[in-house]
């Protein structure tokens, strides 16, 4: 009897340890699959929008501070610092336009920030899994046909197995060179 309490309890602590290493695997699935379907409950569920929200403006508002003081042509233009001034609540705007289920489904679906959807996925992209931390998980988005710079997403865990998007990291080409809205 002793023995198969052993083993009962060796065995509930390897499925514990698969379901804590496992959860945040579930909860990217669980993210696409809802993003392709436009289950906008499921998607309102996986991500803490007002965390999202907060990570891109800091990195839109960085990359565009930088572009603005690195253009020649703004350089001298007396409209240069009314732009740097308004550039906060345009960010803002823009970010939180798009940071709602919809725009994190296109997303998802495109790889890349955008207001128009496809009706389908880019078939040509895939997800890299990998962990940051105990608590931090990170999926890369890969176009396996285009060398295109794309988005990771950043999880984070919330209580034992659940997980929850915090971040979306624009890569710096895509800030740089095309933009957020252009494509």
């Amino acid at each position: 009897m002793n023995r198969k309490w052993i083993a009962a309890i060796a065995a509930a602590l390897a499925l514990l340890g698969i379901a804590y290493a496992g959860s945040p695997y579930l909860a990217a699935r669980t993210l696409r699959d809802a993003a392709i379907n436009a289950d906008v409950e499921t998607l309102d569920a996986a991500v803490d929008f007002p965390a999202v929200r907060e990570s891109l403006k800091s990195q839109v508002s960085t990359a565009m501070t930088k572009r603005m003081t690195d253009d020649p042509a703004m350089k001298g233009n007396a409209f240069a610092g009314l732009g740097m001034m308004l550039m906060p609540t345009i960010v803002d705007r823009m970010v939180d336009t798009f940071v709602t289920p919809d725009g994190i489904s296109a997303l998802i679906r495109r790889g890349r920030p955008g207001a128009a959807e496809p009706s389908t996925p880019n078939p040509d992209i895939t997800y890299r899994y990998s962990y940051v931390g105990m608590d931090r998980f990170r999926v890369r988005m890969v176009d396996r046909k285009r060398d295109d710079p794309m988005p990771s997403l950043i999880f984070e865990r919330r209580g034992l197995f659940s997980w929850k998007l915090i971040r979306v990291d624009l890569p710096d080409d895509m800030l740089d060179k095309r933009g957020v809205t252009t494509q």
